[in-house]
């Protein structure tokens, strides 16, 4: 999977005609504001349109805007037009937009990100919590969720050298998905809590084979937006893994997650898996 930039695309009229065969009112009305070039000024300059694709096939897109149906409010920005075609549902590949777009909203400087939705119970899954009721332009009442952003400090973390134990080793299954097979080692640093009141779970790269218990160094942090815990990646070799080369190992079981990856030197890297 792939995300796009709909305003960098280079191929604009194919993603737009994918986009129109949403079967969706609000995805319809997109359609319009992109095909008569008004988005921006619908949604403000500085919007972003963002597509979650597939080779040539189109399976989620949403918007980061400026402004949004709620009308001065003050609030900025907000992600919008949250669509994915039928087929895909299911499998919350939404995430993987709104992870792009929390990561796009922080490197622009902005301390929360906002959703203005009818639906309760969806947008928590991400890490969104409710704030209050509004009215929107045609002044009917919708739900106002909102995602602070956040910078972690892993100073103390990174580079830290720990052992433990490997409680899932790689080819095995997940004790509750058994179809998800462990492409690495999987396991817990021993006599470290970590926030959800267990053992700190660990990634161990570097190993081709299961092995019992483990030793290396932390080399990146796997900070989940919308869970209590994070998960460390350790090398035992203290060889160092590029942050799209960490998201591959990582994605069979990430990719139902949204988050951002810390690297040494403490650094923020899009998570997109």
């Amino acid at each position: 999977m792939e995300i796009l930039e709909f305003g960098q695309a280079a191929d604009k009229d194919w993603w737009l005609d994918q986009i129109g065969k949403s079967d969706w009112k609000a995805g319809k009305y997109l359609y319009g504001l992109l095909a008569d070039k008004s988005f921006y000024k619908h949604c403000g300059m500085k919007s972003s349109l963002f597509l979650l694709t597939e080779g040539r096939e189109l399976i989620s897109f949403c918007t980061l805007a400026e402004q949004d149906e709620v009308l001065d409010s003050g609030l900025s920005p907000w992600i919008g037009f949250v669509y994915t075609f039928p087929r895909y549902r299911g499998k919350r590949r939404i995430g993987k937009l709104i992870e792009r777009a929390y990561a796009t909203a922080k490197k622009e400087e902005y301390r929360s990100i906002y959703v203005s939705t009818d639906q309760k119970g969806l947008y928590e899954n991400f890490g969104f919590t409710f704030m209050q009721e509004m009215k929107n332009r045609w002044s009917e009442s919708t739900l106002i969720y909102k995602k602070n952003i956040e910078t972690p400090d892993y100073g103390g973390i990174l580079g830290r050298e720990v052992s433990g134990t490997i409680d899932r080793p790689l080819g095995s299954p997940h004790p509750r998905h058994p179809e998800m097979i462990y492409p690495v080692n999987y396991g817990y640093v021993d006599g470290v809590i970590a926030g959800d009141g267990a053992e700190q779970d660990v990634y161990l790269l570097g190993e081709d084979k299961p092995v019992p218990r483990f030793t290396g160094k932390v080399i990146a942090v796997l900070h989940r937006l919308n869970d209590v815990e994070d998960k460390w990646i350790v090398s035992p070799d203290g060889r160092t893994y590029g942050a799209e080369e960490i998201a591959r190992a990582i994605e069979f079981q990430e990719q139902y997650f949204i988050g951002e990856l810390y690297m040494e030197p403490v650094s923020c890297q899009d998570g997109g898996r």
